[in-house]
């Protein structure tokens, strides 16, 4: 492929697969579980002792205390009274007023006059505890304390009067999220109290909370989140300013810190244990067992966490907390310094550099630089989640997997694409190779046999035989431990060189067409020690272990050695034989029996398979006789395919075998 136009086709596959990845919205699910595997196991900064907030829990022990939610105002006037004796630096409550208390002695007697026309006098009633709204009025009235506020995309139910000192300013140029209406409190209640702070709080699509609003424009000004809020008490100083830089929308002036956010207004907020945060049943608070200095300059927050009152939030962790704890892990990361921010410009910049860096892996592929590319793969892999983390610690998040995802969803693709295209060709190269290796070896036997006149005839018969055999020992008998498919094959291909050895022997000793006296035949049958020499050779030059070899040196040294041991070179008896020259040796057998020779016809095929099956035991392996009896009507099919002309070569057979008004024995 000239350059050019591979370089159009490396951009076009990186730009589709890119593509791909964004438009199935696996990115930002991706995303969001690195940074769950880069923020796992972080310890919370603070204990109990260190930290800057307090919870005072409306939990199961409360409520058993005093009943069924929601409770009469007088009690939680009672608890916030209880509180600010002691001087906390701000309240904050989780807890919404949007309608009157119905458990004041007032609002009872209204409902029976407009509802059965009952007249209920309170005559003797104390007037002041005839409301318990303006009770709660006074109470907030008198110290710091935030309430909530929730916003809706839907009208609000009721008229929300914010004080101007409530909400923040609008720098120009800063756009902010903007909420279409806001649900407060009872108004009694709405204008009692120091500031507000909506307590909306997102989750990703994954269901797990990781990010915080912190504000919102409504009605051209800054609405804070519940915990800015509190900290307004605090730092009244505490404003929104436009970022001068592109990695921020805008950031928060608290004290001596900045509080960036992006242009959604959020933070990436890292949740903890509930049991970190010092938490206050509201029974005690309200009984007076709680510590006269636990309170004191804290930000307490006022939420519900007994079973079915709170608003659940999931963590990463596969953990529920309550939402009370969802504003008192903010406050703790703000007073700790422990915000992460998610710059916006981060995904644009990482998507580019992952690009890039596909780019660079589909050329390696490409260039067939398998390991290069792994390896520059792994490597940038590495670095930038080491990279990553290392930002994370700084409080910035860089959005690595939107790098990774798409980068590693390429490599994927490409790696399986040319796996598979590899495997082909490696596939046809290996068959190739394995023809050519057969025929290679057929030709080296062609021409050890050549010399005793021979045909190819003789190797085709015989590894057939061997095949045969194999094959039925494979499927049929306990020889399946010794047997695979891949055996099978080498069996096939290596049965050819059984004779090898025979290119060692004289002409005048080869080509005799008599029988051999006792010299020559030992001189013939030294052809086995040749051949495992010849093969040997090539094993010592391979320089490890090679199974195809292995297999034709067992076939090439033993396959005239015999069942009872009175066979040759070694004298080996039973299954000390290896199992390819036991297969090796009635398939030679049974081929020199049938085949014609000069000196004589050749024997009908009930002959030979009589020679063969009385021999079972003393010259041949039983369980290969078996083998055999079962398959001589195939023995015979491959014989009449596999004809040739007339043999003069006596060397398959054993000197019994041989006519001996002919040859005058051997």
């Amino acid at each position: 492929m000239k350059f050019l136009p591979k370089i159009i086709t490396i951009c076009l596959i990186a730009l589709g697969i890119h593509f791909l990845s964004y438009i199935s919205g696996a990115v930002p699910f991706i995303d969001f579980r690195v940074f769950d595997l880069l923020s796992i196991n972080k310890k919370a900064p603070f204990n109990q002792t260190s930290n800057t907030t307090v919870v005072v829990e409306i939990d199961e022990k409360s409520l058993e205390q005093f009943g069924q939610w929601p409770w009469p105002r007088l009690l939680l006037a009672k608890g916030l009274e209880e509180i600010l004796r002691q001087h906390p630096a701000a309240v904050g409550l989780d807890i919404f007023f949007p309608e009157p208390d119905r458990t004041s002695p007032q609002q009872i007697t209204n409902f029976y006059q407009q509802t059965l026309g009952l007249e209920i006098q309170l005559n003797d009633f104390p007037p002041d505890l005839l409301d318990h709204d303006l009770i709660m009025a006074h109470i907030l009235q008198s110290g710091p304390i935030i309430l909530p506020l929730f916003s809706s995309a839907r009208g609000a139910t009721n008229d929300c009067d914010l004080t101007a000192g409530s909400l923040l300013s609008l720098p120009n140029g800063l756009h902010l999220p903007q909420s279409q209406s806001l649900l407060c409190n009872t108004p009694v209640l709405q204008k009692s109290a120091q500031g507000f702070g909506y307590i909306n709080a997102a989750i990703d699509n994954d269901g797990i909370f990781r990010r915080q609003s912190l504000v919102m424009e409504y009605n051209g000004s800054v609405v804070p989140n519940l915990a800015l809020a509190m900290l307004r008490q605090v730092d009244p100083n505490l404003h929104v300013n436009v970022s001068d830089d592109d990695w921020s929308s805008g950031t928060i002036s608290f004290i001596d810190r900045q509080i960036p956010f992006n242009r959604k207004g959020e933070i990436l907020n890292r949740l903890y244990s509930e049991e970190v945060f010092t938490r206050v049943s509201m029974t005690d608070l309200i009984s007076g067992a709680v510590p006269d200095s636990l309170l004191t300059g804290k930000l307490v927050l006022i939420g519900a966490t007994a079973a079915g009152l709170y608003d659940q939030y999931m963590t990463a962790s596969g953990d529920i907390i309550p939402g009370v704890f969802i504003h008192a892990a903010l406050l703790e990361n703000i007073m700790q310094g422990q915000l992460i921010y998610q710059p916006e410009t981060a995904k644009k910049t990482v998507q580019i550099l992952s690009f890039i860096c596909s780019l660079l892996i589909v050329w390696l592929v490409f260039e067939r630089h398998y390991l290069i590319s792994w390896i520059v793969f792994l490597g940038t892999t590495t670095l930038a989640l080491i990279f990553s983390w290392y930002q994370l610690q700084q409080g910035q998040y860089l959005s690595i997997g939107f790098f990774l995802a798409p980068f590693s969803f390429l490599f994927f693709i490409i790696s399986l694409f040319f796996s598979v295209l590899h495997y082909v060709e490696r596939k046809c190269f290996l068959e190739d190779l394995g023809d050519a290796h057969s025929a290679t070896i057929d030709s080296m036997t062609m021409v050890a046999e050549s010399r005793d006149v021979e045909t190819g005839a003789h190797i085709i018969r015989t590894k057939e035989y061997v095949k045969m055999l194999a094959e039925h020992l494979y499927k049929n008998t306990t020889q399946r431990q010794y047997l695979s498919q891949h055996t099978l094959e080498l069996l096939y291909r290596a049965a050819p060189l059984h004779d090898i050895g025979k290119v060692g022997i004289p002409d005048i000793i080869l080509q005799k067409p008599g029988a051999l006296n006792d010299r020559e035949l030992n001189v013939m049958r030294s052809h086995v020690s040749i051949g495992r020499t010849i093969i040997a050779n090539a094993i010592n030059s391979y320089n490890k272990t090679n199974e195809f070899l292995t297999i034709a040196e067992n076939i090439t040294y033993t396959h005239h050695e015999k069942w009872d041991g009175t066979g040759y070179p070694l004298g080996l008896k039973g299954e000390e034989i290896p199992l390819e020259g036991r297969l090796m040796a009635l398939a030679d057998v049974y081929d020199a029996l049938i085949s014609k020779r000069c000196y004589k016809e050749p024997m009908s095929f009930e002959e030979a398979e009589e020679i063969i099956l009385t021999d079972s035991g003393r010259h041949f392996d039983p369980t290969i006789v078996a083998a055999f009896d079962e398959l001589k009507e195939s023995f015979r099919d491959v014989a009449q395919r596999y004809q040739e002309g007339c043999e003069i070569n006596a060397l398959h057979l054993d000197p019994k075998y041989i006519l001996s008004e002919t040859h005058g024995g051997s």
